[in-house]
């Protein structure tokens, strides 16, 4: 092998190093695709006002002692830029997309970093919201367990295109369990070098051949990705089609279900179903919030922080919306921002569903306006009757203390 061939694949080899592992190079993170620190420092993860319990919140935590008798639940939140090749990009202002960490309905943080739960051995509700509900995850802590979840969103308008899954063809929104083993970027790393040295071998071996090996590594690449795509898409059906039967024993409490591939639930033999989809969205801030949260006409930085994140500056009371309160039939239905399947007797039933006000947040001059929502439905036996509500949020910090200016609620 000459000498320029023998530079071109030390260059190459480095190109693909660089290339795969740039993530973990000074200065470059903002170019990473899972960025878990904040946009803007003011916005660091932090524990919530009323959070219950103890949390610890920050960048980079870390792991602190841990009591024998209690788990440890870390979330990370972390954001997305906006999708380069997306056909309606936009600048326009976002609703706040602050997000706020909650266990069981509690807030326990807000901000972009890492949050430490300590929680009591069990089944807890661990949601992430943005301008929207939709990420939460059931998880079962036992004692002395360690469960880590990842959060992630984009940033900007478009990102409240996600509040619910498929609602657009890449979905740039996700709250998963982090699994152990190698990361991605560690994969990525040493497929490239991998690579890299099947190329240098083909080039001492048969130097002629290298000229195809782009070709056939392109080829190679796009196949390999095509059938990854297939298989998982046809996974993902199989996974939507199964129907759970739900047993006789499984007594009044609502199930809780997959925020985004929900299991399809059967009512048992003499039984009927009620599927509950409740969410909640946050509104935008119209431009006297806006200027009343910057302390006058917002300067151009303050602007391009509304534009990204949806407030000129970071308030003194960080919103949250509670539990919403379900009562079927007058029983109260213990339920959260979730979809849920309830078991129920075949014939005429009533739902009501209010929003109870975050009591903490609301000041002496707190303007309040909150409705509930009021629904007959008719269960038939074998079936089961879906319903799907959304409150939209308007809650808008006061300029000064640690309480809401303003709080509506519409039940749609």
């Amino acid at each position: 092998m000459s000498g320029d061939d023998t530079t071109g694949v030390a260059l190459g080899l480095l190109a693909v190093t660089v290339l795969a592992s740039w993530p973990f190079l000074p200065g470059l993170r903002r170019f990473r695709a899972f960025k878990a620190f904040p946009p803007f420092r003011a916005w660091t993860a932090r524990p919530h006002p009323d959070a219950v319990g103890a949390v610890r919140a920050g960048t980079a935590l870390k792991p602190s002692p841990m009591d024998s008798s209690r788990g440890v639940v870390v979330v990370r939140t972390a954001w997305r830029n906006q999708d380069p090749r997306d056909a309606q990009p936009s600048l326009r202002a976002s609703r706040p997309l602050v997000p706020v960490v909650s266990v069981d309905g509690v807030p326990a943080s807000w901000g972009w970093g890492a949050t430490e739960l300590a929680l009591a051995p069990g089944e807890h509700l661990v949601a992430v919201a943005s301008s929207h509900s939709r990420c939460y995850r059931l998880v079962q802590v036992a004692a002395g367990e360690r469960i880590e979840l990842d959060y992630a969103s984009v940033l900007g308008d478009t990102a409240h295109r996600y509040s619910l899954a498929g609602n657009d063809v890449r979905d740039l929104t996700s709250f998963t369990v982090r699994r152990g083993g190698p990361n991605r970027a560690a994969l990525f790393t040493a497929a490239g070098l991998a690579l890299a040295a099947a190329l240098a071998g083909i080039a001492v071996a048969a130097p002629g051949l290298l000229a195809y090996a782009p070709v056939i590594g392109a080829v190679a690449v796009g196949l390999g990705i095509g059938v990854g795509v297939i298989v998982a898409s046809l996974a993902k059906q199989a996974r939507l089609r199964r129907v759970v039967v739900a047993p006789n024993a499984i007594g009044d409490a609502p199930v809780v279900l997959d925020a985004d591939e929900p299991a399809r639930m059967a009512p048992a033999p003499g039984w009927a179903g009620l599927g509950l989809h409740l969410r909640f969205e946050f509104t935008r801030h119209d431009p006297e919030a806006v200027a009343a949260l910057a302390g006058g006409r917002p300067n151009l930085w303050q602007r391009w922080r509304t534009v990204r994140i949806g407030e000129p500056e970071a308030p003194e009371c960080r919103p949250w919306v509670p539990a919403p309160e379900v009562r079927l039939d007058g029983r109260p239905v213990r339920t959260g921002w979730t979809r849920s399947w309830l078991r129920v007797a075949p014939g005429d039933h009533e739902l009501t569903v209010r929003v109870p006000l975050p009591r903490s947040q609301i000041g002496p001059s707190t303007i309040v306006d909150v409705s509930e929502h009021r629904l007959r439905f008719r269960a038939e036996a074998g079936k089961t009757t879906e319903v799907a509500l959304c409150a939209d949020v308007a809650a808008v910090p006061a300029s000064a203390g640690p309480h809401l200016a303003s709080l509506r609620v519409r039940l749609r």
